[in-house]
């Protein structure tokens, strides 16, 4: 039977500030519930040690061999100049352009470190398959998910099956966007693309054209411009089982943690 290690990877991505915040469950969770599946972990310490003095001390960590850590602003060495160069740089002081905006807007310089994290992953993890998810989830043991059924999942050969099936695997959540805290990139197909063009959306300034900036609405746009296989991750959206209560996701939880500091 073919290992879950040979078949995906996960991704995720975390500056200090929320790393050493109480609801950042991430990290704990693969070690005990996915050891042997390799993790790519991307932080921010050169950019943050200027910035605010803060770091993440991995030396004082206990770092499991599946774990692969890399500094997103020393892999991306014009990611700073890109941040106080771009739009980005006043992303704080900008509402949408309907009014309504403003919290997508303000915030979308953050989210966004989550594409160049996806991309360097992307490039050398060699399973078929790339599991994002926010640092703020939960690995959840069966009996302890989303899912609204209580028919909670672990990925499992039924979870990769599915994903195999799609592009890439998202939480859908129509008429609003889609939910960008979970989501599956099969790299053997055009997810891959996707990945790609995630991150170059941003960096060749199209992103900033559209209404709102934030890593959900790039998504939505990026899925429906390239027509690429996007699978639900929930019964209520059309997936054979509840493949979205792998985790819990605590996201409306760091509000008060992040900051709407330039360039932070």
């Amino acid at each position: 039977m073919t290992q879950l290690k040979d078949k995906i990877s996960i991704v995720s991505t975390c500056p200090a500030r929320l790393f050493n915040d109480k609801h950042q469950g991430l990290w704990k969770g693969i070690q005990k519930y996915y050891p042997d599946v390799n993790f790519y972990f991307y932080h921010e310490n050169t950019f943050e040690k200027k910035q605010t003095g803060n770091y993440i001390d991995f030396d004082n960590l206990d770092i499991p061999t599946n774990y692969h850590i890399y500094d997103l602003f020393e892999l991306y060495d014009d990611l700073e100049n890109f941040l106080q160069t771009s739009k980005f740089n006043i992303c704080d002081t900008l509402e949408g352009k309907d009014g309504t905006n403003e919290y997508w807007i303000r915030n979308s310089i953050y989210w966004f470190r989550k594409t160049p994290a996806i991309l360097h992953a992307s490039k050398i993890c060699n399973t078929p398959l790339l599991l994002f998810l926010d640092a703020d989830s939960y690995i959840t043991p069966i009996g302890k998910g989303e899912a609204a059924d209580g028919d909670e999942k672990n990925i499992d050969q039924d979870y990769i099956d599915w994903a195999l099936k799609h592009d890439v695997l998202s939480r859908h959540r129509k008429p609003i966007h889609t939910e960008t805290g979970h989501i599956v990139f099969n790299l053997e197909k055009r997810g891959k693309e996707l990945v790609e063009n995630f991150y170059d959306y941003y960096r060749s300034g199209q992103a900033f054209n559209e209404p709102r900036w934030d890593d959900c609405h790039i998504f939505d746009v990026l899925t429906e411009k390239l027509k690429v296989s996007n699978g639900p991750l929930s019964i209520a959206t059309g997936a054979p089982q509840n493949f979205e209560s792998i985790i819990d996701h605590h996201k409306g939880e760091w509000k008060d943690v992040r900051t709407k500091r330039n360039g932070i």
